[in-house]
């Protein structure tokens, strides 16, 4: 925070603290510790050790801990590496780094439908293969007829008999 008047209008619940409420916060909530109940802010950092239980409305989030049940993120939902979330999803953009976990259903856009979704390994651009000239199916080969058999050797002499 950089001064006096940012702190005034935002939250921290650190490391080890539990708190259960409803809380409402102008500007941004770091959250370190623990909280069971709803949350709303207009910036909400999830530390390593963070945890949400609740409803959740912020319009950007970055998750290094743990949001549970329904999570809106108005503009940017960014779950790091080390984040998980678990329950109904409503964002506008959204980021996960290699690690973060998401699991329930996901819904891009605040009015859309559900959307399930997977990680799936990256598809190759398709490649272009020139058309073929149409070949002809073959025909059999005609079996080789047997060679003329050959005459038996006379012995020397037999001609002139």
């Amino acid at each position: 925070m950089s001064n006096q008047s940012d702190s005034l209008d935002s939250i921290v619940i650190g490391d080890g603290v539990m708190v259960k409420g409803t809380f409402t916060v102008p500007s941004k909530a770091i959250i370190n510790g623990v909280i069971e109940g709803d949350l709303t802010a207009d910036e909400l950092l999830i530390g390593p050790t963070g945890k949400i239980t609740g409803r959740i409305k912020a319009k950007v989030i970055d998750v290094r801990g743990e949001l549970h049940n329904d999570i809106i993120s108005e503009k940017s939902l960014i779950v790091r590496s080390s984040g998980k979330l678990a329950g109904k999803v409503h964002y506008s953009e959204i980021e996960i780094e290699k690690g973060g976990e998401i699991e329930g259903v996901l819904n891009q856009g605040l009015d859309s439908p559900p959307v399930r979704m997977s990680v799936q390994a990256p598809v190759s651009a398709p490649t272009f293969v020139a058309p073929t000239a149409v070949v002809p199916p073959l025909t059999p080969a005609a079996a080789p007829s047997p060679a003329p058999a050959s005459e038996p050797a006379k012995p020397e002499g037999a001609d002139k008999a």
